[in-house]
């Protein structure tokens, strides 16, 4: 195991990934694509009159945030002497994780739940990742990556959920880089599966809280799609426990559509936390994220997934809240990953060889900017 490395005195300078290497528990390799130093967006046409900003993380070099976790695992692994990387994933993090191990030199296997969307498979694929597909969701595809890594030595599990705590611990950078822009946070508004993506942002934002850097800490939300829902479920019947989700997975938020099956304690860690920074976890439904999609490609050109659209559904149902100011959405991957899942994919094209003229052309654009405003 790494250590994390001790405060260094002051805090780092710079606004990139690895800017704050000596916050990281980080040893002699750095395996890199790129990541983090994501940029922060003023969401000026949905809020021209309030201070809401996304949080870029679908610019990551394979397409979401996962990219922050897999640099500092996979680093950590190969700096460990493991002889290969093994994960569970919705899609991302199979993504994420064969990109850094192919970079790293080291084999790749990625457990996924059948049905997960073939973007994100054939990401895996591309690197050189075996790939199975196990029948069931998520906890499925968990135990399933634990039952091979536990067969073999020298491989290292690089799920990310809280089994592996150096992706919690990258992802603390994303709040340096929000502090190093807007200096305090008033809301940060997270999708969470188990929830390690929500604890490495406030572990960052404690961190600069003890060395004085912040006077409060950020108010933390954990979104959820109702068709799987259970941090969500136990926040508001008031449960100081998490239990797994009973009923089937639903929902089109694929990404963080994770039962707890057989770990609920990692979603009473993320409950904990939410409630000792009163915070709150919300669920929203799949109607709710598919506006949030629309809008936030239509008016602010940003196309996310649906997982990634969870922050702005929340912030809608929370608007009344009176949330502290500036309020960050973590946009946490492209909708490349599961372009089917886009609400305006199955929009009619213009077929030119059909007889479209140039007015009619300019005629569709202008109703569609009518929608639009």
């Amino acid at each position: 195991m790494i250590a994390r490395t001790l405060w260094p005195g002051c805090l780092p300078a710079g606004r990139c990934f690895w800017d704050f290497a000596d916050l990281l528990p980080v040893a002699n390799h750095r395996v890199s694509l790129g990541e983090g130093g994501t940029p922060l967006l003023k969401l000026r046409r949905l809020f021209p009159d309030d201070a809401v900003y996304a949080k870029a993380e679908w610019t990551n070099a394979t397409g979401s945030f996962k990219d922050r976790g897999s640099a500092v695992a996979v680093s950590a692994a190969l700096s460990l002497g493991a002889e290969g990387v093994i994960c569970a994933s919705t899609g991302n993090n199979a993504a994420s994780v064969s990109a850094f191990a192919a970079r790293a030199g080291l084999p790749c296997i990625v457990a996924l739940p059948k049905g997960t969307p073939a973007n994100k498979i054939t990401q895996a694929k591309a690197h050189g990742a075996i790939v199975l597909e196990v029948p069931g969701d998520f906890s499925d595809a968990y135990r399933e990556a634990a039952r091979i890594q536990g067969a073999v030595a020298g491989w290292a599990n690089l799920t990310s959920t809280y089994l592996n705590p150096y992706m919690t611990a990258a992802h603390a950078t994303i709040f340096y880089e929000l502090h190093a822009e807007l200096g305090e946070v008033g809301t940060v508004i997270v999708p969470i599966g188990a929830g390690p993506m929500l604890d490495g942002i406030m572990q960052g934002a404690r961190t600069l809280h003890e060395q004085g850097y912040l006077k409060r800490l950020p108010l933390p939300i954990g979104v959820q799609g109702v068709g799987c829902a259970p941090i969500a479920d136990a926040f508001a019947r008031g449960e100081d426990v998490v239990t797994a989700w009973p009923a089937p997975v639903q929902g089109m938020a694929g990404s963080i559509n994770d039962p707890l099956r057989g770990y609920p304690d990692d979603g009473t860690r993320t409950l904990r936390i939410l409630r000792s920074a009163n915070g709150r976890a919300v669920a929203v439904s799949d109607s709710q994220i598919r506006r949030a999609m629309r809008d936030l490609g239509r008016h602010e050109g940003i196309a996310a997934e649906p997982a990634a659209a969870t922050p702005l559904a929340a912030w809608r149902d929370l608007a009344a809240a009176d949330l502290p100011r500036p309020i960050v959405l973590v946009i946490s991957g492209h909708a490349l990953k599961d372009p089917t899942a886009q609400p305006t994919a199955a929009a009619q094209s213009l077929d030119i060889d059909a007889g479209a003229t140039p007015a009619a052309v300019v005629a569709a654009a202008m109703r569609q900017f009518a929608l639009k405003s």
